[in-house]
């Protein structure tokens, strides 16, 4: 995201670390800066507790609001979309959303939605600039990206989040592989994780047989 500025204050909602090591801190990517961590619950990573439907943060306190892989664990989007953009700051504050889209249930604490680009742009519609995009199959995404800015034009595009447009390649080049279901795995890929999977899961059988 080095493309768009993204000004202070920043702070993540859905901040809690879940699982003991989870590779999710984002306060690195901000040294120094200041950041605070919000979630539902209280926790590791959570400087604050917030409801995204009803956040107690002033108008337009926020410079960036990070919501990563988050918005389908919340029981009422559009609600967490009108707040988010009521929060961030009218000049130049910035939103950065994910979602999954194809991903098994996952409860933390519940799973309640998966969004298409189009339900992604709809709540981020608060914005006065919104950039999104779908990252994998563009018929079934796995994971939807979204960006909206209020008083300034992003000029976002694919090419220009070089993170984002390498994992595009990475489905564009495996167009031809070995289909399962939803997927497409390039061959040697499929192969490398058979090789390390198959000894592990005949072990497992072998075990629940014996």
């Amino acid at each position: 995201m080095a493309v768009v500025d993204l000004p202070d204050p920043v702070v993540e909602f859905g901040s809690l670390q879940v699982e003991p090591g989870q590779d999710g801190d984002l306060r690195p990517l901000f040294a120094g800066r200041p950041f605070t961590g919000t979630d539902v619950r209280p926790g590791p990573g959570v400087d604050r507790v917030e409801d995204l439907r009803a956040l107690s943060l002033d108008d337009g306190s926020v410079g960036t609001a990070i919501c990563l892989d988050t918005l389908e664990h919340c029981e009422d989007p559009p609600a967490a979309g009108r707040e988010l953009a009521r929060v961030v700051a009218p000049a130049g504050g910035v939103c950065v959303v994910t979602s999954v889209m194809l991903f098994g249930i996952h409860g933390y604490p519940e799973d309640y939605f998966r969004f298409t680009p189009a339900g992604l742009r709809a709540l981020l519609a608060g914005f006065d600039d919104v950039w999104v995009a779908g990252i994998g199959d563009p018929d079934i995404p796995s994971v939807v990206v979204g960006v909206g800015a209020r008083g300034r034009a992003l000029g976002l595009s694919l090419e220009r989040l070089p993170a984002l447009a390498a994992a595009q390649r990475h489905w564009e080049q495996a167009r031809d592989g070995v289909r399962i279901g939803p997927l497409r795995v390039p061959p040697r890929e499929l192969a490398r994780t058979l090789a390390r999977e198959l000894p592990r899961l005949a072990r497992e059988r072998l075990r629940r047989d014996g």
